[in-house]
């Protein structure tokens, strides 16, 4: 009976502490997920970059989890200016059986995606936790920056 009124208290913390940490690494995870979704919107739709419910609406179908109850999302995309390059584009000549090279150009715009969950903790040794860490209000963040390119070279970038 001791031994199990020493050793419960003691189980019970560490499954608490578990629950919270695994759900924080989750989430993490699960906001990974939402910025390369959001990312692959605007590189197909570069105008959906300006518009916050098609972000929003991107992140939560790749990651319905982070539309729980207490989360906060907060996605930011920014386009940059056209960038071109040339590049050696090969062909192959079939009556002289060989290569030939010609020059190219395309033009992309880079993008960043940033996709941030904040939320607080389900148990009170989660807000333990938080406040060790010196997060006064028991809260924690998930943040997860991506970079892609939106293809330009086409107008609208479509071949």
């Amino acid at each position: 009976m001791v031994v199990a009124a020493v050793a419960l208290p003691l189980l019970l913390t560490f499954l608490l502490a578990l629950l919270d940490i695994g759900r924080v690494v989750f989430l993490a995870a699960e906001t990974d997920t939402a910025a390369h979704a959001v990312r692959c919107l605007v590189e197909a739709q570069a105008e959906s970059a300006s518009r916050p419910g098609d972000l929003d609406r991107s992140a939560r179908e790749a990651s319905p989890s982070l539309g729980g109850e207490g989360l906060e999302l907060d996605i930011v995309a920014s386009v940059g200016e056209v960038e071109r390059r040339e590049y050696g584009h090969k062909l192959f000549d079939g009556k002289e059986r060989a290569f030939f090279e010609r020059s190219a150009q395309v033009s992309t715009r880079p993008l960043e995606v940033t996709v941030s969950v904040r939320g607080y903790y389900l148990t009170p040794v989660g807000a333990l936790i938080a406040q060790a860490s010196g997060v006064p209000d028991a809260s924690f963040s998930c943040k997860a920056h991506v970079r892609g390119l939106v293809d330009e070279t086409i107008e609208g970038g479509v071949w």
